[in-house]
């Protein structure tokens, strides 16, 4: 008898005790609004200070690296935290790529759009049958090693910088990482020779591409590619020579910032690595957008250019009607079936397929 009303006095003590936890806890659950509602009651934990946190902030926050001293031998061993990375990474990310597709996609939609309002530039008295000899082989084959190595470089820049947001979520991260790395090998090993051909190309084709007074008027019409009536041109149109500048200048920021990046041994600190990335970003999209407007006219956008750098010959009413200055000078070389007479010498001759 004692043992069982001791048990129920444990039990009952257990009962009470677990009532009173639970009025406990509903209390504090109703009590929760009103401090919410009244932050001067609210619980705040301590604030201890962590000496580990504030040091790395109080570096984070310098407007330059602190440069100390190593036993290492090298360039930036001196350096224990580079604080410029951060921005690096958000230029990148934050500006660099989004704008960079934004800019391609624009492009691409003027192309599309010019194509439906447009149709293909056709050679409006039909062809003539006769030829006339515009590109020597030599000519031929520096323009496409240069348009090749640039498509080359072109794509694989393309999915180095744009891959992450648009092909992950179309073909996953391990197919992605295979093709990352595929280009980037592409594009170490092309960069080198397509240097190596642009240079080339300048020397061989510079002249001739001067700009002129006339030019102005070219630009005014746009060539009459928007109507406004025939414009005259030698044997570069305006277009034609913006465009060979435009590559060329902006060809060279491309690979020396590329060269930068190839060969990062030759004392070159992360700032300047980070700035050459940022010309080559910059300069890479600004001239692969140009050269989108570039191919189409030069393949499908206009008759009788793309055959014209393939075959080094062009139709002589195709010359009438693109460079008729240019015509007035070598109409005398034209023979039926392509067989042109040799050309005057001295006569510049036009890296582009004629716009």
């Amino acid at each position: 008898m004692i043992r069982n009303n001791r048990t129920s006095f444990v039990t009952r003590i257990g009962q009470l005790s677990l009532w009173l936890i639970i009025g406990i806890l509903l209390s504090s659950f109703m009590s929760l609004p009103a401090y919410a509602a009244d932050p001067s009651k609210t619980i705040r934990a301590a604030s201890v200070p962590n000496p580990g946190t504030n040091l790395w902030r109080d570096v984070r926050q310098r407007s330059e690296p602190i440069v100390g001293s190593s036993q290492v031998q090298g360039v930036d061993s001196g350096v224990l935290i580079n604080v410029d990375g951060m921005k690096w990474r958000d230029f990148r990310m934050q500006e660099l790529v989004p704008y960079s597709a934004y800019l391609l996609a624009a492009i691409l939609v003027i192309i599309v759009l010019f194509r439906l309002i447009r149709g293909q530039i056709k050679i409006k008295s039909g062809r003539s049958g006769e030829k006339i000899l515009r590109f020597t082989s030599i000519q031929k084959i520096t323009h496409w090693v240069v348009a090749i190595t640039f498509v080359l470089l072109g794509l694989t820049g393309v999915i180095l910088l744009l891959g992450r947001k648009l092909l992950i979520p179309v073909f996953g991260t391990d197919a992605f990482s295979t093709l990352a790395s595929i280009s980037k090998v592409i594009h170490d090993y092309i960069g080198p020779v397509f240097a190596i051909a642009l240079f080339i190309m300048l020397i061989t084709f510079i002249q001739g591409n001067f700009f002129r007074l006339k030019d102005i008027g070219w630009f005014a019409k746009a060539g009459g590619m928007l109507g406004g009536g025939h414009v005259s041109s030698g044997r570069y149109n305006a277009g034609e020579k913006a465009w060979f500048w435009l590559s060329i200048l902006g060809g060279a920021v491309v690979v020396a910032s590329g060269l930068a990046l190839d060969f990062p041994i030759f004392g070159l600190t992360r700032q300047t690595m980070e700035s050459a990335h940022m010309f080559h970003g910059i300069s890479a999209i600004i001239v692969l957008g140009a050269s989108l407007g570039h191919m189409y006219l030069g393949t499908i956008g206009m008759e009788g250019a793309l055959e014209t750098m393939v075959t080094g010959h062009c139709d002589s009413n195709w010359a009438k009607e693109h460079h008729d200055e240019w015509y007035e000078e070598v109409k005398d070389t034209v023979e039926a079936g392509g067989d042109s007479k040799a050309m005057p010498s001295g006569t510049p001759v036009s890296t582009n397929a004629g716009t």
